[in-house]
């Protein structure tokens, strides 16, 4: 009866489908090697920040009371705020039939809310839609890593001599930090304005 059993048990195990298994298998994600030294922190010290000119697009409509006594008083109110016309005003689109003028010109951006003002009294104008061409330079986040590298490099310059390779890389580093938070700090953020004036 006990071999009878052991060849019924055989012949169950050939007829069952055989089950193919891979030579290998993937590591489930928990088991999976994370690289040395892979970026998981804050800030990102390899980040690197756009020298690109960054500048605004500004769009808008001002509707005067009087357009003929009016236009001059806007010009001058552009001018008074640093603004400069991107050509002659007689180059511009314009229409007498309609009363309108169209006004392309450019400022610092920290002067369009003082300009805006100045406009209002002549008019009535709509908030402009703005939009922006680039990426600004995040100046203090900037400064808080040249911050920390400059102590680093002053309290642990030794420890730094010992592995001239991170020394390096470290200097690279900071190098274009610096280059960044110069440029950052000199360059005045440009607001190119497209005015559209007309008769109230």
């Amino acid at each position: 009866m006990k071999a009878l059993a052991a060849v019924a048990l055989l012949a169950s195990f050939a007829a069952a489908k055989p089950r193919l298994v891979p030579a290998t298998s993937a590591p489930s994600p928990a088991s999976a090697p994370q690289l040395a030294g892979a970026h998981t922190g804050n800030p990102y010290w390899f980040k690197t920040y756009s020298t690109a000119p960054y500048k605004e697009i500004w769009t808008g409509d001002l509707a005067l009371k009087d357009f003929a006594k009016d236009l001059p008083k806007v010009v001058k109110a552009i001018e008074a705020n640093g603004g400069v016309l991107t050509q002659p005003l007689g180059n511009l689109v314009a229409s007498k039939k309609d009363s309108s003028q169209q006004l392309t010109f450019s400022l610092p951006r920290d002067h369009a809310a003082a300009l805006l003002k100045s406009l209002r009294k002549l008019g009535d104008m709509p908030e402009p839609a703005v939009r922006s061409v680039g990426v600004p330079i995040p100046l203090d986040e900037v400064r808080a890593k040249i911050a920390v590298m400059m102590k680093e490099k002053s309290e642990h310059g030794a420890d730094l001599a010992r592995v001239p390779a991170a020394a390096a890389a470290e200097e690279e580093i900071l190098e274009h930090l610096l280059m960044v938070e110069e440029l950052g700090a000199r360059v005045v953020v440009e607001a190119r304005f497209n005015l559209t004036v007309s008769q109230k």
